[in-house]
């Protein structure tokens, strides 16, 4: 078995092997054009020549400081020599400690603590692969009812990707987070991934618009990776939510994803801890449960630390940073 860094030559392998778009070659080029990210690390396991398991390694740079953080999303569990060539590789680039999210439980040999999430723990997944009709008749009736609504309101959904539509999501996805609470991607981010991989075919724009308005009310972005079509960030207006704009423009894009050839139609979240409504994402949970998805469930995050006492600081300072920065939220809004 070899374990080596793979090529540009190589990516339509790469990508054959992994299952996420987080972990794709395109997901990679993205990354290294934004702020933070100092280096990936694309590896592939070799059987002779033939290229049979993929990794994707993100050294992120920790804020405030220079210390670099490894960060491995969404793989499978490293054999046992996989794993020893990745943390080598994690020590060689300077990382204080190594933040996996996989896909298997990790044995205790392997020396990892659980941590804090980066990607949602808690997710639905819709399965797009059937005929229309079957998909609208396994959504909650509530959800297919305010369908309608929608449709007899004169709501449309357009698919876009003039420069001008994206300005006009950034702003619904700005202000969505400011009047929710919650922290969202900036609009550098978003404009990064836009131009990355925009012509790559893998992130779509649909916008929701309603008659009389120029500006779109609801707008998300989508992620086409596979077989999987990803609905990762959106933003609506505070206004003509009675009209339902927000189902409409979702069920719109199970149809677009089932043109480009998906088979899922990934949430990418779905409540935070529990699903009652004591969660603070428990109305966006009931949203996209009505569509009739089936509840997923990952193992969350662990950490593998080189260096102790540094890790404990840093850990210390991230959860201070946090709590500042929930409190200028609730002083600003």
């Amino acid at each position: 078995m070899i374990i080596r860094e793979v090529s540009g030559g190589e990516k339509k392998v790469f990508n054959n092997l992994v299952g996420h778009i987080t972990q794709s070659f395109e997901w990679g080029d993205f990354r290294l054009r934004t702020k933070g990210v100092a280096k990936v690390s694309r590896l592939g396991v070799f059987d002779g020549q033939k290229m049979t398991r993929a990794y994707q390694i993100f050294f992120h740079k920790a804020p405030v400081t220079s210390h670099i953080i490894a960060y491995m999303p969404r793989v499978p569990l490293p054999s046992a020599e996989e794993w020893e060539t990745i943390k080598k590789i994690c020590r060689d680039n300077g990382a204080i400690y190594l933040k996996i999210e996989p896909i298997e439980k990790p044995a205790d040999s392997l020396g990892v603590v659980c941590s804090d999430d980066i990607l949602p723990r808690h997710n639905i997944i819709l399965n797009i692969s059937r005929p229309e009709e079957e998909i609208l008749l396994g959504m909650h009736e509530k959800t297919r009812y305010n369908i309608k609504i929608a449709q007899k309101n004169g709501v449309t959904v357009l698919e876009k990707e003039d420069p001008g539509s994206l300005e006009q999501f950034i702003k619904l996805y700005d202000a969505t987070q400011k009047r929710q609470g919650f922290y969202a991607k900036s609009g550098d981010y978003i404009r990064t991934l836009w131009e990355t991989l925009k012509e790559t075919g893998m992130v779509h724009l649909l916008c929701a618009y309603v008659p009389g308005e120029n500006s779109p009310v609801v707008a998300a972005m989508f992620f086409f990776f596979k077989d999987t079509f990803y609905f990762p960030y959106a933003g609506w207006s505070a206004e003509y939510r009675e009209k339902m704009p927000n189902n409409l423009l979702h069920f719109e894009a199970i149809k677009l994803g089932k043109k480009l050839g998906a088979k899922h139609y990934d949430f990418w979240s779905s409540y935070k801890n529990f699903p009652n409504p004591t969660d603070p994402w428990y109305g966006t949970y009931v949203f996209k449960k009505g569509f009739g998805g089936e509840e997923v469930h990952y193992l969350g995050a662990y950490d593998f630390v080189f260096n102790k006492p540094i890790y404990i600081v840093m850990k210390i300072a991230d959860g201070v940073r946090w709590k500042m920065l929930r409190l200028k939220r609730r002083l600003l809004f």
